[in-house]
């Protein structure tokens, strides 16, 4: 693997992009709540039996505690509220908010007062959400409470607070566990978390998952399966190898691929409309997270060098 290890997190990058159109996919028959459940069990599967046969070390119940919450902010909450917002807004637009997650890291982290913002981050964070107020608002800022997809792309902005908390709350985990075996327990305990919603199918105005699962058509198993295997086993296997093998810091770049394979997923596959105010203010809020990450204080940087900065 060592080897090829760039043009597989290169792949990553491309189901990483390619998962929100999946997921749209998957929503034309299946509630939000349901593709998650369906997604998640399917993958939590997999990672326990990759675990067995890794004979990876086993969390000690002491950490449970934590793992029930990072399963619930990182798998529960986090991908039923991205799901949600997906049936109000485009791939395109959700890609990029979500993209702002590493700001979202560094505002609360300021707040919480673990992470300290340079004047180069602030900038960055400036600028990232000057990008996402354009992508919201086409341009017509005035308007921006009557854009179409208003509600879907403000559930998105508060999927990255999510992820931002998941991350924070994530490190302590990360320097005891490997992260792929913190990961693999996540995607267990989030899942375990989500099975009895399957006992109140009217919880949310959802339906019943069996009852759906009966009528599904093949478009959209297939979408579930992709998520599962590609888009969460495969994607984060690869990318904790990468980490390990290259750093943190250096797998973390092909991150930056991720709107890219979204938009273009969107426009050729969903026929959704992409604008120029929405290409330029996708590259301010790349440019953003991208001046953003590279100017952390030195602390924070280590911690990155350690693989404590969990992604997407």
């Amino acid at each position: 693997m060592g080897r090829y290890i760039h043009l597989l997190l290169l792949t990553v990058s491309f189901f990483w992009g390619t998962s929100f159109a999946a997921a749209k996919i998957g929503l034309q028959e299946l509630h939000p709540l349901n593709l998650v459940i369906l997604r998640f069990t399917i993958a939590s599967v997999i990672f326990y039996v990759l675990l067995q046969i890794r004979k990876e070390r086993a969390i000690e119940v002491k950490d449970i505690p934590t793992f029930i919450i990072l399963g619930f902010m990182g798998i529960t909450s986090y991908f039923y509220i991205q799901f949600t917002g997906l049936q109000y807004t485009n791939t395109i637009h959700s890609a990029l908010i979500i993209a702002t997650s590493p700001i979202m890291v560094a505002i609360i982290g300021a707040a919480l007062k673990i992470e300290k913002i340079s004047r180069a981050m602030s900038c960055g964070i400036a600028l990232s959400f000057i990008g996402v107020s354009l992508v919201i608002s086409e341009g017509n800022w005035a308007g921006i409470f009557q854009s179409t997809t208003i509600k879907g792309d403000l559930m998105l902005l508060s999927n990255a607070i999510v992820w931002a908390g998941f991350t924070l709350y994530g490190k302590k985990i990360l320097l005891k566990y490997s992260p792929f075996v913190a990961m693999a327990y996540i995607h267990i305990f989030g899942t375990l978390l989500l099975l009895p919603l399957l006992a109140v199918p009217d919880l949310l105005g959802t339906h019943s998952l069996m009852k759906q699962l009966a009528e599904l058509s093949w478009p959209t198993v297939s979408a579930a399966l992709y998520l599962a295997l590609f888009c969460s086993v495969y994607a984060y296997f690869v990318w904790y190898a990468g980490v390990e093998k290259i750093g943190a810091i250096r797998t973390s770049v092909f991150a930056y691929f991720n709107p890219l394979f979204a938009t273009l997923t969107g426009v050729l596959l969903l026929n959704e409309k992409i604008s120029f105010i929405t290409i330029f203010g996708g590259c301010m809020v790349m440019a953003g997270v991208y001046i953003t990450n590279e100017f952390k204080p030195k602390t924070a940087a280590r911690d990155n060098k350690k693989g404590l900065n969990i992604s997407d």
